[in-house]
């Protein structure tokens, strides 16, 4: 009787023997596969991808335009050009409101223009096809400021001031310097007294410049 007693505890005890042993391995287990499956997901996130652009090179700055702002006055309506594009704003001595946005859209025509005989003589590539885009809404924006005055706006005549560069490096430095004259003019209308809507598309377009040069700053450091 007492041989039975002695091998049931035996027996007894092999069993919580055999019952820890399966628990702990089997706690082993489970957390080995939590954690593999957290380094596997760590692992198969896909890293960000880092662009060589900058935003407003293929998107548009926000700006907000009044469709019905106060009406301009004859005297901000009065147009007398002292020159072309930015380098004539910087020159002209007595702007008014239409000489600002005569001047901006020569600009804007200026460089998509360029940028264009650019990608015709050296081909389709980045940045000039994406600030070439760029460039269309810059000028879709000065349409609406216009439009909202009721101006008529105007054509494109800028083909008799385009120059094409003769390499791709003096191309991204006729980039960078089209850019700077473009920033340093609406520097230079943002120092006025502005109706709003002017005010609001001089700055987003000045912001946009300012992506662009960086863009091509970058190209001239490549090619040097």
């Amino acid at each position: 009787m007492k041989t039975i007693k002695t091998e049931f505890r035996s027996f007894r005890t092999l069993n919580t023997i055999l019952l820890i042993t399966v628990l702990a391995f089997g706690s082993i287990f489970i957390l080995s596969g939590c954690s593999t499956t957290k380094d596997t997901a760590v692992e198969t996130t896909p890293p960000a991808q880092e662009t060589s652009q900058t935003p407003e090179t293929t998107q548009p700055v926000d700006h907000n335009v009044d469709i019905d702002p106060t009406p301009l006055t004859d005297a901000e309506k009065a147009l007398s050009l002292e020159g072309y594009g930015a380098k004539g704003a910087l020159a002209d001595k007595n702007l008014t409101i239409n000489d600002m946005l005569m001047y901006a859209v020569q600009d804007e025509y200026l460089a998509h223009g360029e940028y264009l005989a650019i990608i015709d003589k050296f081909g389709s590539q980045k940045p000039y096809t994406n600030i070439a885009s760029a460039e269309e809404t810059h000028l879709a924006y000065l349409k609406e400021v216009y439009l909202s005055y009721g101006l008529d706006f105007p054509a494109d005549d800028s083909a008799n001031h385009i120059v094409v560069p003769t390499d791709l490096l003096k191309a991204a430095e006729t980039g960078v310097q089209a850019e700077i004259d473009n920033i340093a003019m609406y520097e230079h209308f943002l120092t006025y007294d502005l109706p709003d809507n002017v005010r609001e598309v001089f700055s987003a377009l000045k912001s946009g410049s300012e992506s662009h040069l960086l863009a091509f700053q970058k190209q001239v450091d490549k090619l040097k």
